[in-house]
């Protein structure tokens, strides 16, 4: 018999011969937090059981609290050994209990596929980067929700909650740097500072500090393209539903940092690099295949349709080409969405994420089809896009708020990592010139104010609101013959000009001009509003 097999049998047996029996002995569950979560037998000692200081461990204690938030028989997370160097206080603990059981919801949207539910919560008992980041997040997060400053009025940006979470931080970004400093990275190690990138970008976005989301998500994109991991070869079968997660986030977030590059500071150092996509026709394979899709074709319609190149009335005939190219890989999406849908199971299609990305869609078809020969009047052939875009918006924040509060009273902010109705609701209640659908649209903006990615919802309220007044005013009072063509608001009054400057932490300036303005040669009008 071969040795390995002797040892196998051998280590089963005691000194007598005999197979051993496992001894059964009832579960303790009133011990110490760290003893509970190594799974060993405490001596309940107080306030520090002998188990832990015998052997140079942290004993984190006995709150009862903490232990029933972070050990639930149907989640237990497998600690491994690493954990006794990762977890630090109790309040860490009590922090990331929270980022389990509230802040992973925000972050995984429609798509996830056990992501940031799974994978990510038992690496961060292996990487402190992670760790530290999902506590400072956290603490950032429980702020955010549990604070009742009227949406109306900035918050304070300096508590003991947010100085813990700067504490959390700081720790993150120094085992980050070690992490990346090393002489190679295991494609966890890419993950995990990818996804810590995304963290750090998230809790930028709560505190409504713009500039330094905007430093994260560069951060991110470099990192993405330096380790090629935007390639999407055509031959391409593996699936790798993590990376593409973090794809979908970095590049919905590229998108949404678009208008607000040109003000910028110059050491930014925006990355152009882009995502390539396999040219492949095949169906899809999920949904989330589908989503990185359209992300990555909208993004790339965003940089085209932003771009100084775009204005250049010498480059008409090499925009019509690129605009075209936009529209042929939206059309081969479409095909592509068909065959999925064609022969995918119940259990593979999702009301929601098909809504979202219908919406999606409905966006870059508009964005893709306008006749800007017509001047501000040519989102007016669009009347049917944007009812269609608010019906769905609304079915979307129905499933998402099912318990929302009754009645015109704004309910309090939300965040969600990921771009769901904020972007077309402004969009419909800035460019769509009929009363009813745009008021509509203004009015689920401040009824359910959202924070998605770093697009703040309440600061899109504001604005729309402002561009409406504007629009409005300046046809029922303007000068007599002022106004042109154009039912509701004529083609004069139009906002034409839309820019965002950020002037301070927190603290955004708009201008705005009209077509009458452009023409008579007048100063943009200014809007200043903070960030909640």
């Amino acid at each position: 018999m071969a040795p390995t097999v002797m040892g196998e049998i051998s280590s089963r047996l005691n000194k007598s011969g005999r197979p051993r029996l496992k001894q059964w002995a009832p579960k303790v569950k009133s011990g110490c937090i760290t003893c509970r979560i190594r799974r060993i037998k405490c001596d309940e000692t107080k306030p520090s059981c002998t188990r832990c200081t015998s052997t140079g461990r942290n004993c984190d204690g006995y709150d009862e609290l903490a232990i029933k938030q972070v050990i639930k028989p149907q989640h237990v997370v497998q600690m491994p050994s690493a954990w006794d160097q990762v977890s630090g206080s109790t309040v860490e603990i009590k922090n990331f209990a929270f980022f389990r059981s509230v802040t992973t919801a925000d972050l995984a949207g429609f798509f996830d596929v056990g992501f940031w539910t799974g994978k990510l919560l038992q690496l961060s008992h292996q990487y402190p980067a992670l760790w530290h980041a999902m506590t400072a997040l956290a603490c950032v997060h429980h702020e955010f929700i549990t604070d009742r400053t009227p949406t109306t009025v900035a918050r304070v940006g300096d508590t003991p909650n947010m100085r813990f979470a700067l504490v959390q931080f700081n720790k993150s970004i120094q085992s980050l740097r070690k992490l990346l400093s090393g002489p190679s990275l295991t494609r966890l190690d890419k993950l995990v500072a990818l996804s810590t990138c995304l963290l750090f970008t998230c809790m930028a976005s709560l505190q409504g500090r713009q500039w330094q989301a905007f430093v994260h998500i560069s951060s991110g994109l470099k990192m993405f393209h330096y380790w090629n991991l935007g390639l999407r070869n055509r031959d391409r079968r593996d699936d790798d539903p993590d990376i593409d997660l973090l794809l979908v986030a970095f590049t919905q977030l590229d998108t949404q940092a678009r208008p607000y590059l040109p003000s910028q500071r110059n050491n930014l150092q925006w990355t152009d690099s882009q995502i390539i996509l396999s040219s492949t026709i095949e169906p899809f394979r999920s949904l989330l295949d589908a989503y990185l899709a359209i992300e990555v074709h909208f993004n790339t319609m965003m940089r085209f349709m932003l771009s100084k190149e775009f204005s250049d009335l010498t480059l008409i005939s090499e925009n019509l080409i690129q605009k075209q190219k936009c529209g042929d890989d939206f059309q081969q999406w479409d095909a592509r969405l068909s065959g999925f849908l064609s022969v995918a199971a119940p259990s593979e299609k999702d009301d929601r994420a098909l809504n979202l990305l219908y919406i999606r869609r409905i966006f870059a078809r508009i964005f893709l089809s306008l006749d800007f020969t017509k001047g501000e009047l040519c989102h007016d052939d669009f009347l049917q896009d944007y009812k269609q875009m608010l019906d769905l918006a609304t079915q979307l924040l129905d499933d998402l708020n099912s318990s929302h509060m009754s009645g015109e009273r704004p309910s309090h902010p939300n965040f969600c990592l990921a771009t769901t109705v904020a972007e077309p609701l402004f969009l419909i209640a800035t460019r769509c010139r009929e009363p009813t659908i745009r008021r509509e649209a203004l009015r689920l903006l401040k009824q359910y104010p959202r924070r998605e990615g770093i697009c703040e919802g309440m600061v899109a309220a504001r604005i729309a609101e402002t561009m409406i007044d504007i629009e409005e005013k300046g046809c029922n009072g303007g000068q007599a013959g002022s106004c042109t063509t154009g039912q509701w608001v004529c083609g004069n009054h139009r906002v034409a000009i839309l820019q965002f400057v950020l002037i301070a932490e927190r603290q955004m300036k708009i201008l705005i001009q009209t077509v009458e303005d452009l023409i008579c040669g007048r100063d943009e009008r200014v809007l200043v509003t903070s960030y909640w």
